[in-house]
């Protein structure tokens, strides 16, 4: 894969994290030039990494990409002690949205301070259409509300237009997964429009074009619909960055495009702890086991089981733990520990032959690394100018780049 195809996608990275630091680097030295970040990813932590790394590299040889829009963690702090933001929505708690002109332009300058640095190659609108999820109920309010979502994408426009002339910015664009909705779905966001936004935006500024050169969606083997924006944006001369590659949903479940080896050792783990259950007579403990043994096909997604784990059958195990000695309490949660990696493991590679098994359904034909295959299949859309990959270890940008 060429490096120039591959952007650094920060979205869980963070500078409290030596290996994270080691991959962002290794990367850049790998040729690849593309920096995708946020201010919320990881609560500014992610700029914070990314402004201490790039001082080791030439700036003038990177594209550092950021967005905006996202009230959570420190902004939400900030904003219930009294920061004054305007065209809030409150989409759900912990989780709020603008793009209001001056709340870019505070966002833009303690992203600048985080990133250290004097400018943005591009700066986007983050996930506008939160303002569509919000308030479109049905389809009378569709029109009314979609209206009002434009007014305020141009004025997010005008106001980073301003910016370019400023120096702060070279372009801007929309991140948005509505991009990848078809034209009548409720929160579809009609980007066809935004050009011409742009185009207006640009003369109220006084410049002499527009900088609207940058957009941002999902695209990957499940979630094809984007390629459809993908080729209006080409037409339009725009740039198009594809984002959660390998993380897919089908309309019903998430899909990792992953391959994951199978798990010679859970056989034995599972006959380990049931054995560890059946010696001190843990009945409760071998039933949960047990169950979760039987789910271990369900999955089609690593996060599903999880949150299973984490959510139902974690709280119960603690249940069982706090009734035994302290000696006794902890072989027994060493044990259960040992099982539990292991089922992860095993359920990696079941949900992986799972979704080999429908892509092949739908015709797609997979190598022996589903990852590359996701990746190549991207890489051979014309329309695609760089993909977007989180890459959170130096082995796993060698396995990105060598595919």
């Amino acid at each position: 894969m060429k490096p120039e195809k591959i952007g650094y996608g920060t979205y869980r990275i963070t500078d409290t994290n030596q290996t994270h630091e080691a991959a962002l680097s290794h990367a850049l030295r790998r040729g690849i030039c593309v920096i995708d970040t946020s201010s919320n990813y990881t609560d500014t932590h992610a700029e914070t990494l990314i402004g201490n790394v790039i001082q080791s590299f030439s700036r003038q040889e990177l594209q550092i990409v950021s967005k905006f829009g996202y009230i959570q963690g420190q902004n939400m702090k900030c904003y219930r002690d009294g920061m004054e933001i305007e065209d809030v929505v409150r989409y759900q708690e912990g989780c709020y949205h603008s793009i209001h002109p001056d709340f870019m332009r505070d966002q833009l300058t303690q992203s600048l301070q985080r990133l250290q640095t004097d400018y943005l190659d591009t700066y986007l609108l983050h996930n506008p259409e939160y303002y569509l999820m919000y308030t479109v109920k049905n389809e009378s309010d569709k029109k009314q509300h979609q209206t009002i979502m434009m007014e305020r994408i141009y004025g997010a426009f005008v106001a980073l237009e301003q910016e370019v002339k400023k120096g702060r910015i070279k372009a801007y664009g929309v991140s948005s997964n509505s991009f990848a909705k078809v034209v009548d779905d409720l929160h579809f966001l009609p980007y066809t429009d935004l050009v011409n936004l742009a185009q207006k935006a640009a003369q109220e500024a006084e410049n002499s074009q527009h900088h609207f050169q940058v957009v941002q969606l999902p695209i990957n083997l499940f979630e094809t619909e984007g390629l459809k924006c993908a080729k209006w944006a080409k037409a339009e001369g725009l740039r198009v960055f594809v984002n959660r590659p390998l993380n897919a949903f089908d309309g019903k479940s998430m899909h990792r495009l992953a391959s994951y080896a199978p798990n010679k050792a859970y056989a034995e783990d599972l006959e380990n702890i049931l054995l560890v259950a059946d010696q001190y007579a843990l009945s409760e403990l071998r039933s949960v086991i047990m169950d979760l043994d039987n789910m271990k096909t369900k999955f089609s997604w690593i996060g599903s089981a999880e949150q299973i784990v984490y959510t139902k059958a974690v709280p119960f195990l603690k249940s069982i733990f706090q009734r035994l000695d302290k000696d006794l309490q902890l072989s027994v949660r060493k044990s259960v520990d040992i099982f539990l990696a292991s089922y992860f493991k095993e359920v990696k590679y079941l949900c992986s032959l799972k979704t080999k098994e429908m892509l092949s359904e739908r015709g797609v034909e997979i190598g022996e690394v589903l990852s590359c295959s996701a990746l190549n299949w991207l890489a051979g859309h014309e329309e695609i100018d760089v993909i977007l990959v989180g890459m959170r270890t130096q082995s796993y940008v060698d396995t990105v780049l060598d595919c």
